[in-house]
């Protein structure tokens, strides 16, 4: 696995690819993107970019998403839109020449992103993996203007960013909470904070720009190509995106695609909103069993 930067629309942005083992190469040339959710970063699929690509014979790329982890800090709010992060991902994809057999896993909010590039390029998108999947449903996190206010002020900022160096990773995301006392765990989602002084700037014009409406309405599910298999997969024990709203996820897809269309669902047991990291032998045979399916 290699960590490489590469200018995408004028951003500097940081990636990890894992080629797979020339024994384990796939007759069929394809790319695995991973998308990370909300205040986490590369780290977050570490675990899996290696196992992913030799299992599968395909190359896995995980990147950092504007505002997040190591890429350039653009201090410009037109930037962090859904459509312009859309852009970024699929532009990505297309310097480094891997705009064939696309395959997506998302985790948490970058499940909006998954969707926004499935819907838009379906003859790319062969299949989409939604990880503990938010925001897609039942949620709204536009910033109002008396929030965007405070939010550009400095003693906010300062709140801000205490809270983040205290409470990162937060424990809510695991089932085992001692994990997110795990140092190296902290390291990984701390250390893009501590290294970068322009962080927290980058993150308030995410918060203000990256628009979060639900995307739950008919018309747009239907948007996507019946051909595209999707796998939904949760922790049982996920404390922040409820049973509820998965299973009304999962439905409202069913309603919306035809009868032959490929959908699955997936529970890992003893296992939070972070599959990725807590469980993640599990992931990935449920991610290749399904792939080759």
């Amino acid at each position: 696995m290699t960590s490489k930067f590469i200018s995408v629309l004028g951003i500097r942005v940081h990636y990890n690819l894992a080629i797979p083992t020339n024994e384990n190469l796939s007759e069929q040339t394809g790319t695995i993107l991973l998308i990370h959710g909300f205040l986490c970063s590369t780290f977050t699929w570490q675990k899996c970019l290696q196992p992913l690509a030799d299992r599968t014979g395909y190359r896995v790329i995980a990147y950092d998403r504007l505002g997040f982890g190591y890429t350039e800090r653009i201090l410009d709010g037109e930037r962090y839109t859904r459509k312009q992060e859309e852009l970024l991902a699929f532009e990505l994809l297309n310097q480094l020449n891997f705009l064939e057999n696309i395959h997506l896993i998302s985790s948490s909010s970058g499940a909006v992103i998954a969707f926004d590039m499935a819907r838009s390029r379906s003859d790319l998108i062969r299949s989409i993996v939604f990880v503990a999947p938010y925001g897609l449903i039942n949620v709204s996190h536009s910033v109002g203007s008396i929030s965007r206010f405070l939010l550009g002020t400095k003693p906010i900022q300062y709140l801000l960013k205490f809270g983040l160096e205290h409470y990162l990773p937060f424990k809510k995301a695991y089932y085992n909470e001692d994990l997110a006392k795990d140092e190296t765990i902290r390291e990984g989602y701390l250390k893009p904070i501590h290294d970068d002084p322009l962080f927290l700037q980058s993150f308030v014009l995410f918060t203000q720009y990256h628009d979060q409406t639900s995307s739950s309405t008919e018309t747009q599910w239907t948007q996507l190509n019946n051909e595209q298999k999707i796998l939904i997969i949760i922790g049982e024990q996920d404390k922040i995106v409820a049973k509820e709203n998965t299973n009304e996820f999962y439905h409202m897809l069913k309603q919306c695609r035809n009868s032959e269309s490929q959908i699955e669902y997936v529970t890992i047991p003893h296992c939070g909103h972070v599959p990725q990291e807590e469980r993640a032998d599990e992931l990935i045979m449920r991610i290749c069993q399904f792939l080759k399916s």
